[in-house]
């Protein structure tokens, strides 16, 4: 196969993760804004994934709706051709081979984990026997790195290992980019509706979310409606059925709906039709949905365990879940359909506001210094 090599833009970027097409969550959808960005500057990000090669992801319209055919080859890529290489996300063996490649051969490597080395991702079991890669693979990858990027400070305070590596650590927030804005949508009318999206594992905190809506409509609000979207992470079809089976047993189980995973122009619409969106997650280390909801003028609830509070000004469209215990989010929900319309106009004066060091310019020239273009401030 023909070496895969960086086209004639000045600075180059390797980004490798672990898939780079649609439907596989936050983070190809972050790569993809930060290469728009980044190609304003003069820098083309290319993409190694398990869904093949992408050059010049800044030029796409939109993610790859499918894996490119064939399997990538390591061999095909000429490392020390680009000026970095950007692992993007943890428990990723391929992206320790080129991790390892890219030190050998002098070119910068820069580590953002992505929020998968927290605390809170070793909960179970099960999840023990990731410990044997984290302190082999993990553990040199961070040290290998030039530079380690979180989305958060929350991020940073829960990965396991950060602390031994804090003098190179730094925190840039997400890529983001909603939808462009227009005049706001009038509210809904009706029955309150509530949202959740996001993958269906443990951790998201969906089978409390439904165990409090049930119990808040027992006394007494059986209109009310929970619209969740996503699919299960693997191995977490238990958790899924067992969610299921809570829901089918409630007073109106027809109220909460299941719409499966959501994509492209379908998760915009799952914003415009709620009226509240609910994030009872025990941690995120960004936290993109609520983000999104945000952007839609919808008000949010969230638990403290959430990165995106940090880039929050204006906390009066947001309701505190705490913990996430079932009786706050059961307390939460009373409270917001109390002062549905009160959350709504707080949203929206938030959604024409938004905290300017989220602005996808400043991300791309934070970006830029970090994989070691010292001048990108004066090229933007």
């Amino acid at each position: 196969m023909e070496a895969m090599i960086p086209g004639a833009k000045g600075t180059s970027l390797l980004v490798v993760a672990h898939r780079f097409s649609l439907g596989f969550g936050g983070v190809p959808e972050s790569i993809l804004l930060l290469a728009r960005e980044l190609d304003k500057l003069g820098i083309r990000l290319d993409v190694f994934s398990r869904d093949g090669f992408v050059p010049d992801a800044g030029a796409l319209q939109a993610l790859p709706a499918a894996p490119a055919p064939g399997r990538p080859e390591i061999g095909a890529l000429d490392v020390a051709a680009y000026d970095c290489v950007l692992i993007a996300g943890a428990w990723n063996r391929t992206a320790w081979l080129i991790g390892a490649q890219a030190r050998r051969k002098g070119v910068r490597l820069v580590y953002t984990p992505k929020g998968n080395l927290a605390r809170a991702e070793f909960k179970r079991w099960r999840d023990l026997k990731k410990f044997p890669y984290l302190v082999t693979a993990e553990l040199s990858l961070l040290a290998m790195s030039d530079q380690i990027v979180f989305s958060s400070d929350l991020e940073r305070r829960a990965s396991l290992l950060a602390p031994l590596f804090d003098r190179k650590a730094i925190v840039i927030p997400e890529p983001f980019l909603g939808p462009q804005l227009g005049p706001a949508a009038a509210p809904r009318s009706g029955p309150i509706r509530f949202g959740f999206m996001a993958e269906i594992a443990p951790r998201k905190g969906l089978a409390d979310l439904v165990a409090a809506f049930t119990a808040w409509q027992a006394k007494g609000n059986l209109e009310a409606e929970l619209h969740i979207a996503g699919e299960p992470r693997p191995g977490s079809e238990r958790y899924h059925a067992r969610v299921l089976r809570m829901a089918a047993i409630s007073p109106r189980p027809e109220k909460i709906v299941f719409l499966g995973p959501l994509r492209g122009q379908k998760r915009d619409d799952f914003y415009e039709q709620i009226d509240v969106f609910a994030c009872p997650t025990r941690f995120e280390s960004f936290g993109l949905t609520p983000l999104e909801a945000l952007w839609h003028g919808k008000p949010v609830m969230v638990t403290k365990n959430l990165g995106i509070l940090e880039f929050v000004t204006d906390v009066s469209s947001m309701i505190s879940l705490g913990e996430g215990t079932l009786d706050e989010i059961e307390n939460a929900l009373g409270t917001v359909a109390a002062a549905r319309s009160g959350y709504l106009a707080a949203a929206g004066r938030w959604r024409m506001c938004p905290n300017p060091r989220l602005s996808g310019d400043r991300l791309a020239v934070a970006f830029a210094r970090v994989i070691g273009m010292k001048d990108a401030a004066r090229r933007v």
